[in-house]
């Protein structure tokens, strides 16, 4: 059984990533101190990590089925739901992997540039899930 209190637990958390990470992002990269850097990195993970649990919630509970990887798991739930930008989920999930595991070097700036655009996908996947099953 889908429990509401997670799922609305979950969604507070990826929309408080989200603001901090619009908030760091409108600022110039040069402008940015090494603590808001480090931010910027924490909170992406903090976003995806609360993306992947939500997912593997709504994956085990609603449907039965157990991801065999946080980008199976997000893949899943984006087909289940009707989600068309899976591949944008996706690339969140290497992104965080990228933080968490530090595989090779990251360029903030790159991270930056990135937060630039809009997280039309993960709101998309969201307000699908937040309407289903908050």
């Amino acid at each position: 059984m889908v429990d509401r209190d997670f799922v609305n637990g979950k969604a507070r958390d990826v929309r408080n990533a989200i603001n901090e990470l619009t908030r760091l992002a409108s600022k110039r990269f040069e402008d940015m101190s090494l603590d808001e850097q480090y931010s910027m990195r924490y909170q992406l993970i903090v976003l995806t990590e609360s993306v992947v649990s939500l997912c593997s919630h709504i994956a085990l509970e609603a449907y039965g089925y157990e991801p065999s990887s946080y980008k199976d798991c997000v893949a899943y739930i984006c087909q289940r739901e009707g989600v068309s930008c899976v591949e944008d989920l996706k690339a969140l999930v290497g992104l965080r992997n990228l933080l968490v595991h530090r595989y090779r070097n990251i360029d903030d700036r790159l991270i930056h540039n990135s937060m630039k655009s809009n997280f039309k996908c993960v709101h998309e996947l969201l307000g699908r899930i937040v309407s289903k099953y908050g």
